[in-house]
């Protein structure tokens, strides 16, 4: 395993998409940690903070199945650059929102550039693995991660400085436009996939449409540990704010370090058997949670759930670009819009769940989704 993070910081093209993943969450790590300044600014409510913020989704949902269409069309070095220079740019502009409306009509763009550069991302991690005969799809999702806890612990360093956030994001933003001039050349070295035409969708094969399931299962439980642990941890567990909190962090630590362990794993065990086992570990997390009633045997299961489901959706995205039938940045995009409509379900069923039956009964329901995921990584080929 380490040998194979070796390889990924000697190999100068995969190191360059990495920074790219890096580069993504470095932004939203930024903007996210300071978002209750733009709620109190601007005078919202919890609830209107978060329709807000569902524009992100909106716009994400909107361009992502479109970027696969995009994606055969253009070089993919290309696609990535300017994927990249549109969401700094996008970002740029989220901070001079002036009422609701505003912001929601920015964060849809926002989430448009997101959507593409999502795409365009993994499809040239994805045609690397291709070429070179390596394995890099986790652990660039590991420098996504890495990202985010940089981005997000800057931010309260940031704020504490009384720096405005409108020239914190340009900052961050202008930091982002320069690393991608910079690692322009290497990014051109990614081989093109695409470039054939074709739809932007395609009606899945029967291993596509398992790939999208798995993704959506899980996807929908990313989801909604991140936005219901730390209600769990308080309500049912009767923590305080500080070990409420803990909740995510556990699964996010683990989910950084399943991550930048990932393709080592997924080389000595195969890619399947990572997807089922890791399925199942993350079943028993939701279940360890529920089950022991102490506020550290959730904390556990949290950080079981984020180490079981670390490398999933990874995986997936490299077996979705292996699939005949269709060209990679069309099944990636396939992939990742199912893991898009899974994350933007949790959140919201899991309260409905929760108001009827308790979150207990919802956690339960996230383990019976998880096991359905393994069930269906048993079935069907994967590709080494």
């Amino acid at each position: 395993m380490i040998r194979t993070l070796k390889a990924f910081a000697l190999h100068t093209p995969s190191l360059s998409v990495g920074l790219v993943f890096m580069s993504l969450s470095l932004l939203f790590g930024s903007w996210i940690a300071r978002l209750p300044e733009v709620q109190s600014r601007l005078g919202l409510s919890e609830g209107t903070l978060g329709l807000a913020l569902l524009g992100m989704s909106i716009g994400a949902l909107i361009s992502t199945p479109l970027s696969g269409w995009l994606m055969n069309r253009m070089s993919t070095g290309k696609a990535t650059i300017l994927s990249t220079l549109l969401l700094a740019i996008a970002f740029v502009f989220t901070p001079y929102a002036s009422n609701f409306w505003m912001l929601f009509g920015l964060l849809i763009l926002l989430g448009l550039a997101n959507g593409f550069m999502n795409v365009s991302m993994n499809t040239a991690a994805a045609s690397l693995e291709k070429n070179y005969r390596i394995s890099i799809m986790s652990t660039c999702h590991g420098m996504f991660s890495l990202g985010g806890m940089i981005g997000a612990g800057s931010s309260g360093l940031v704020a504490s400085l009384d720096i405005p956030l409108s020239i914190h994001i340009s900052v961050v933003a202008g930091l982002v436009v320069l690393l991608s001039l910079a690692i322009r050349p290497m990014l051109l070295q990614v081989p093109d996939v695409g470039r054939q035409g074709g739809p932007a969708l395609v009606l899945p094969s029967r291993g596509l449409a398992r790939l999208v399931l798995i993704g959506f299962c899980v996807m929908l439980g990313e989801g909604a540990v991140a936005d219901w642990s730390a209600v769990f941890l308080k309500n049912y567990r009767d923590s305080g704010p500080l070990l409420a909190g803990m909740g995510f962090a556990a699964f996010s630590l683990a989910m950084a370090m399943g991550r930048f362990l990932g393709d080592g794993f997924a080389l000595q065990l195969g890619s399947g058997r990572v997807v089922r086992y890791g399925s199942l570990i993350g079943a028993a997390g939701m279940l360890l949670a529920v089950v022991v009633p102490f506020s550290a045997a959730a904390i556990l299961g949290f950080f079981l759930v984020g180490a079981g489901f670390a490398t999933i959706v990874p995986i997936l995205f490299s077996q979705a670009s292996k699939e005949a039938g269709a060209t990679p940045g069309t099944a990636i995009a396939s992939v990742a819009t199912g893991g898009i409509i899974g994350f933007l379900v949790g959140p919201p069923l899991i309260g409905f769940i929760g108001e009827v039956a308790g979150l207990s009964a919802g956690f339960t329901f996230l383990a019976l989704l998880a096991l359905t995921a393994s069930l269906l990584a048993r079935s069907g080929q994967w590709h080494s």
